[in-house]
Protein backbone atom coordinates (compact mmCIF):
# COMPACT_ATOMS: atom_id res chain seq x y z
CA UNK A 1 0.00 0.00 0.00
CA UNK A 2 1.85 2.56 -1.33
CA UNK A 3 1.26 7.07 -0.46
CA UNK A 4 -1.13 7.29 -3.03
CA UNK A 5 -3.39 4.72 -1.98
CA UNK A 6 -2.44 2.11 -4.24
CA UNK A 7 -2.23 -1.47 -3.27
CA UNK A 8 0.13 -2.79 -5.17
CA UNK A 9 -0.06 -7.33 -5.49
CA UNK A 10 2.61 -9.71 -5.95
CA UNK A 11 0.53 -10.50 -9.48
CA UNK A 12 1.32 -7.25 -10.58
CA UNK A 13 -1.96 -5.81 -10.56
CA UNK A 14 -2.55 -2.59 -8.61
CA UNK A 15 -6.01 -1.86 -6.71
CA UNK A 16 -6.54 2.29 -5.87
CA UNK A 17 -8.54 2.73 -3.13
CA UNK A 18 -10.68 5.45 -2.78
CA UNK A 19 -9.49 8.50 -0.14
CA UNK A 20 -11.53 7.61 2.79
CA UNK A 21 -10.61 4.12 2.57
CA UNK A 22 -8.53 2.88 5.49
CA UNK A 23 -7.16 -0.30 5.36
CA UNK A 24 -5.96 -2.06 8.89
CA UNK A 25 -3.89 -5.29 8.39
CA UNK A 26 -3.24 -7.68 11.28
CA UNK A 27 -0.15 -10.14 10.75
CA UNK A 28 1.77 -13.28 12.54
CA UNK A 29 5.04 -11.69 11.64
CA UNK A 30 7.03 -9.87 8.89
CA UNK A 31 9.31 -12.34 7.47
CA UNK A 32 7.66 -12.25 3.93
CA UNK A 33 7.38 -8.48 4.17
CA UNK A 34 10.29 -5.62 2.20
CA UNK A 35 11.40 -3.00 3.67
CA UNK A 36 9.18 -0.45 1.96
CA UNK A 37 6.21 -2.03 3.22
CA UNK A 38 7.89 -2.16 6.46
CA UNK A 39 8.74 1.29 6.49
CA UNK A 40 5.34 2.29 6.00
CA UNK A 41 3.85 0.70 8.88
CA UNK A 42 2.89 1.92 12.41
CA UNK A 43 3.40 -0.50 14.10
CA UNK A 44 2.32 -2.19 17.78
CA UNK A 45 3.60 -5.32 18.67
CA UNK A 46 3.11 -7.14 21.79
CA UNK A 47 2.97 -10.63 22.52
CA UNK A 48 -0.70 -11.74 23.53
CA UNK A 49 1.21 -13.52 26.50
CA UNK A 50 1.85 -9.86 27.87
CA UNK A 51 -1.22 -8.32 27.23
CA UNK A 52 -3.80 -11.70 27.78
CA UNK A 53 -7.80 -11.48 27.71
CA UNK A 54 -8.39 -9.82 30.92
CA UNK A 55 -6.94 -6.67 29.70
CA UNK A 56 -9.55 -6.80 26.84
CA UNK A 57 -12.53 -8.13 29.00
CA UNK A 58 -12.04 -5.12 30.81
CA UNK A 59 -11.15 -2.84 27.77
CA UNK A 60 -14.71 -4.01 26.70
CA UNK A 61 -16.47 -3.22 29.82
CA UNK A 62 -14.89 0.67 30.64
CA UNK A 63 -16.29 1.34 27.26
CA UNK A 64 -19.76 -0.90 27.46
CA UNK A 65 -23.11 1.07 26.55
CA UNK A 66 -24.97 2.24 29.67
CA UNK A 67 -27.70 0.08 30.10
CA UNK A 68 -24.60 -2.82 30.74
CA UNK A 69 -22.76 -0.81 33.21
CA UNK A 70 -24.94 -1.90 36.04
CA UNK A 71 -24.18 -5.48 35.33
CA UNK A 72 -20.55 -5.41 35.03
CA UNK A 73 -19.65 -7.14 38.07
CA UNK A 74 -21.49 -10.01 37.05
CA UNK A 75 -20.52 -9.89 33.84
CA UNK A 76 -16.77 -9.47 34.83
CA UNK A 77 -17.28 -12.73 36.71
CA UNK A 78 -18.84 -14.78 34.00
CA UNK A 79 -15.61 -14.07 31.54
CA UNK A 80 -13.51 -15.25 34.69
CA UNK A 81 -15.30 -18.20 35.24
CA UNK A 82 -15.70 -19.43 31.47
CA UNK A 83 -13.04 -18.13 29.53
CA UNK A 84 -10.17 -20.03 30.43
CA UNK A 85 -12.18 -23.43 30.77
CA UNK A 86 -13.69 -22.59 27.26
CA UNK A 87 -10.08 -22.20 26.11
CA UNK A 88 -9.44 -25.24 27.28
CA UNK A 89 -12.42 -27.30 25.73
CA UNK A 90 -11.27 -25.73 22.49
CA UNK A 91 -7.87 -27.01 22.55
CA UNK A 92 -9.17 -30.42 23.54
CA UNK A 93 -12.10 -31.09 21.36
CA UNK A 94 -12.24 -28.22 18.43
CA UNK A 95 -10.61 -28.82 15.32
CA UNK A 96 -9.53 -25.52 14.47
CA UNK A 97 -8.54 -24.57 10.50
CA UNK A 98 -6.17 -22.01 12.08
CA UNK A 99 -4.54 -21.15 15.76
CA UNK A 100 -6.91 -19.49 17.79
CA UNK A 101 -5.21 -17.91 21.65
CA UNK A 102 -7.60 -16.41 24.43
CA UNK A 103 -7.58 -13.40 22.77
CA UNK A 104 -9.51 -14.23 19.71
CA UNK A 105 -11.28 -16.43 21.91
CA UNK A 106 -12.81 -13.72 23.81
CA UNK A 107 -13.06 -10.73 21.11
Amino acid sequence: LDDNKKLCLNSGEIIKLSPVTTMMFEVEDLQAASPATVSRCGMVFMEQVDIGWKVLMQSWLDQAPERLQDCSDQLKALFETTVDQTYEMCQRKVKCPVPVTQNWLVC
